[in-house]
């Protein structure tokens, strides 16, 4: 008996701490949130989810060209999307729990595993040529994309995170288009 009274305290604790951490995997403040509309108008919350797509295509498309390219400008290239991208969506993300918009589960568009199987059975000049391509067309709606939202955000937050972005994505797109010209002159740098 004088064994179960020792243990009961720290049994006690630790059935307390298990509340706790159960409490905390809820999602603390965003529990909180659940039963609370977006922050948002549905055109905004629609430009968001879009975002965060495009984000994830450049995120992947560029990790892959990492594995595949052997063109160091192709690769520097990449690199640079994978990291702005990555900032870019942390960012969206962090945006989008702050208003409430529910992020999609399934955020894998079909069309781009397609272009993705497609780009896997190329190699060498012929990848990068089509990866910088991909790049181009991506960037050309991202920025389309985004200067739309630009003149039509309402929330102060969004807007501003687009007006943050856009410039990025306007040098995207232009060291693409540059890249896209020396890759079809063959003048590439192998590394």
């Amino acid at each position: 008996m004088k064994m179960n009274r020792q243990f009961l305290p720290l049994f006690l604790v630790l059935m307390l701490a298990s509340f706790g951490v159960a409490a905390c995997n809820r999602g603390g403040v965003e529990a909180a949130r659940e039963d609370r509309p977006p922050d948002v108008s549905a055109d905004e919350q629609d430009f968001m989810v879009k975002a965060e797509k495009a984000n994830l295509a450049e995120i992947n498309a560029s990790r892959f060209a990492l594995q595949k390219t052997n063109d160091a400008d192709v690769r520097d290239y990449a690199n640079m999307i994978e990291s702005d991208h990555t900032r870019a969506l942390k960012d969206l993300t962090d945006l989008m729990k702050d208003k409430n918009v529910q992020q999609p589960k399934n955020l894998a568009a079909a069309d781009t595993k397609q272009e993705m199987d497609r780009m896997n059975r190329l190699t060498g000049s012929e990848f990068d040529r089509e990866f910088v391509n991909m790049m181009v067309a991506d960037h050309q709606k991202a920025v389309e994309m985004f200067r739309d939202a630009s003149t039509t955000a309402q929330n102060a937050d969004l807007k501003k995170y687009v007006d943050d972005t856009l410039p990025k994505l306007e040098m995207h797109l232009e060291k693409a288009q540059r890249l896209q010209s020396k890759l079809f002159s063959g003048t590439g740098r192998r590394s």
